[in-house]
């Protein structure tokens, strides 16, 4: 599952919803909105867990300083992007390892190139990824009708010049990244620089052309051994048509949406991650209120 695609979606599902729950905080409503480019990256963002209390509570204490209001208020639009990204994780992961036969953060480290041990078969979770991936990109971005993406993304390109176009494209982003990037070592601590340096890199692992042929030529039997359109993506759960209701520019009512957002009311992963994020979207309004003293986000097992 690209950390792009899924993610970003449940995230603009859950900021579509947020408006229509009572117990997200309307700061978190309105920034999820205002900033949504931050929040945006913050549902792009892994290890929450160790940050998103700090981070907001160090925003709680500098809030009613005007001069650092846009600033505090990014920061607190990322951390509910981030809390997006958990609720999706703790969702999606366990539907990963269960259909691609393999658990899904050792694999996700190897492809990484941060897991050590026996090599474990990526392939399986690439295949998977890709179809949730792309089923999502027909769904919630329209096959590229909605923002931000085009139709372009996951098009065909397979005549010559369109290969050369799209050699020349990652060329000009080699070459930005070659004038913009620079690295300055600690020379005090030269070893430990190196080592969180490697456990911070992350590889660019995911196969376009993967995602291309899968959009293209979707095999039906994958599509049914992978519950994409079952176990992963139910269109009849409550909290899909609600948030396609609203993206479609529908009036909902709260109880249908209240109703929606109840965990046991939905059957797929996708449905389920919308009813936790929003969950976790309340539990982080709940700190940011004071009413709790811990960042206190609801468990769930699949």
């Amino acid at each position: 599952m690209s950390d792009l695609l899924t993610h970003w979606a449940m995230f603009e599902d859950c900021r579509r919803l947020a408006p229509h729950d009572a117990g997200v905080d309307p700061l978190f409503r309105e920034l999820i909105a205002t900033e949504r480019e931050y929040a945006r990256l913050g549902a792009l963002t892994r290890g929450g867990n160790r940050f998103m209390a700090p981070v907001l509570a160090r925003a709680r204490e500098r809030w009613d300083r005007e001069d650092e209001r846009v600033a505090t208020g990014r920061k607190i639009a990322f951390v509910a992007g981030c809390l997006a990204h958990n609720a999706c994780d703790r969702v999606m992961k366990p539907l990963l390892s269960q259909h691609a036969g393999a658990d899904w953060n050792a694999a996700h480290h190897q492809m990484q190139g941060r897991a050590n041990g026996p090599a474990l078969s990526t392939t399986g979770h690439r295949e998977v990824s890709a179809y949730y991936d792309v089923h999502v990109f027909r769904q919630v971005y329209l096959s590229g009708a909605e923002e931000p993406f085009d139709r372009f993304l996951l098009a065909g390109n397979e005549t010559e010049p369109g290969r050369a176009l799209e050699a020349f494209a990652r060329s000009l982003f080699q070459r930005a990244l070659l004038s913009s990037h620079t690295l300055i070592p600690d020379q005090d601590d030269i070893d430990g620089w190196l080592d969180r340096l490697f456990a911070r890199l992350q590889t660019l692992y995911i196969d376009i052309a993967l995602y291309v042929d899968v959009f293209t030529n979707p095999d039906p039997a994958k599509i049914a051994r992978y519950g994409v359109e079952t176990a992963f993506y139910r269109a009849a759960d409550p909290a899909i048509r609600a948030a396609r209701a609203i993206a479609r520019g529908e009036a909902v009512e709260p109880g249908r949406v209240r109703e929606a957002l109840v965990l046991e009311a939905n059957e797929s992963a996708y449905g389920q991650s919308l009813a936790l994020g929003l969950a976790y979207l309340r539990a982080g309004s709940a700190f940011w209120r004071g009413e709790t003293d811990e960042l206190a986000t609801p468990n769930w097992v699949r």
